[in-house]
C-alpha cells in the first residue's frame, strides 16, 4: 500500500503505518504551503491512503483519485474533507478526536490565572519601564482574584472541558457544567442549567462548538445574568457567542473582565472595538498551538488505522457506516 500525509506528522507515526504501507510526506506539513487542488491530486495519484490537515479533500479529489481506500484527517473534526463524498465511495474517513485537548485545557486555565491576577498588564508594565522605585507600588496596582473556592462554571462538557475542570478541581475550585448531552460527571462537578451556570460562576469558560443550536448561545441577556467580579474565557469558538453584548459589557465594567483566545473576525481588523478594552486580553487562536499535538493526532491516526488494518476494529471514524453497513 501507499500513502501520502501532507499533514506535519511525528516519525512516531510514521513508525506505526510504515509496517503497513509505504508513506511519502509531502505538502503543508513540509512545506508550511498548501497545496492546490489540482497538486494534491497529482500527489496521491496510485495512493490508498491520504492524509492531510490543512489541504481539503474536495469530492473532486476524492473522484479523481480512483485508488483512494483509506483518508485520515489529522484533525478532531474532519471539516476540511468531503465525507459525503468519501462515503459514496465506500472510503472510510479517520479523524484524531482530542488530539488538542490538553493543549487548549492548559491554555484556558492560563487564561483565567492571567485574568483574574493581572499577569498580562504586570507584564507590561515591567516592559514598559513603569517599575520604578518612586512610581505606583505594583504589589497594589496587579492585586488580584485566586481560583481557589471559586465557581468556574464550564459551558459544554466534551474532551476539553473535563481536562479544563480536572486542573481546576486540583486548584480547589468549585466546578459547576451545564452540557445538555452529558448525564454523568466526576464528582466534583456539578451539572446545572445555563442560567444557573451564569448566575454563579465566578469563571465562564466556553467549551462548545458551533451547531444550530449553540451559534448566539451565549446572549446579551445571559451576560447580564453573569456577577460583575466575573471573568469570561473563550478558547472555543467566538460563533458561540454575542460579541458585541460581550464587548459592551466588558467596556462598562459590567464584569471583571476576559481572556480570548477566538473572534469573529481573524485576524482582528486594526479597527476591533476589543482594542479599546483595558480588561480583556487578547490572544491570536494559539488554544492548539503546542508541538505535543502533532505527536497527539499522529499516534490517535496512526493507532487507529492501524487498528482498522489489522482487524482489530475501527475507531476514530467520521462514517462508520461505511465500515459496518
Amino acid at each position: 500500500m501507499k500513502a501520502i500525509i501532507t499533514a506535519p506528522f511525528h516519525r512516531r507515526g510514521v513508525e506505526i503505518l510504515s509496517k503497513y504501507m509505504d508513506v511519502t510526506l509531502s505538502g503543508w506539513g513540509q512545506t508550511q504551503k498548501e497545496l492546490t487542488e489540482d497538486e494534491l491530486i497529482s500527489a496521491a495519484k496510485g495512493c490508498e491512503i491520504l492524509i492531510t490537515e490543512v489541504e481539503d479533500i474536495t469530492a473532486r479529489v476524492i473522484d479523481s483519485c480512483p485508488d483512494l481506500k483509506l483518508i485520515g484527517c489529522t484533525r478532531a473534526v474532519p471539516r476540511n474533507v468531503h465525507v459525503n463524498a468519501a462515503t459514496e465511495k465506500g472510503i472510510p474517513v479517520f479523524h484524531a478526536p482530542g488530539r488538542n485537548a490538553q493543549a487548549v485545557a492548559e491554555l484556558t486555565v492560563l487564561l483565567m490565572i492571567g485574568v483574574a491576577r493581572k499577569v498580562f498588564e504586570a507584564e507590561h508594565f515591567v516592559r514598559d519601564g513603569e517599575w520604578t522605585p518612586d512610581g505606583e507600588m505594583p504589589y497594589l496596582k496587579f492585586r488580584g482574584d485566586e481560583m481557589c473556592d471559586k465557581v468556574v462554571g464550564m459551558v459544554g462538557f466534551g474532551a476539553i472541558g473535563r481536562k479544563v475542570a480536572a486542573i481546576c478541581n486540583a486548584i480547589g475550585c468549585k466546578i459547576a457544567a451545564f452540557d445538555p448531552f452529558v448525564t454523568e460527571a466526576p464528582d466534583y462537578v456539578e451539572l446545572c442549567t445555563l442560567d444557573e451556570l451564569m448566575h454563579r460562576a465566578d469563571f465562564v469558560s466556553i467549551h462548545c462548538a458551533v451547531t444550530d443550536e449553540t451559534r448566539g448561545m451565549i446572549s446579551k441577556d445571559l451576560i447580564a445574568k453573569m456577577k460583575p467580579t466575573a471573568f469570561f474565557v473563550n478558547t472555543a469558538r467566538a460563533a458561540v457567542v454575542d460579541e458585541n453584548a460581550l464587548i459592551e459589557a466588558l467596556s462598562e465594567h459590567r464584569i471583571a473582565g476576559a481572556g480570548l483566545d477566538v473572534f469573529m473576525d481573524e485576524p482582528l481588523p486594526a479597527d476591533s472595538p476589543f482594542f479599546k478594552l483595558d480588561n480583556c486580553v487578547l490572544l491570536p487562536h494559539i488554544g492548539g498551538a503546542s508541538h505535543d499535538v502533532t505527536r497527539h493526532h499522529s499516534i490517535i491516526i496512526s493507532e487507529a488505522i492501524a487498528d482498522y488494518l489489522s482487524g482489530k476494529g475501527a475507531r476514530c471514524v467520521a462514517n462508520p457506516q461505511v465500515i459496518h453497513g
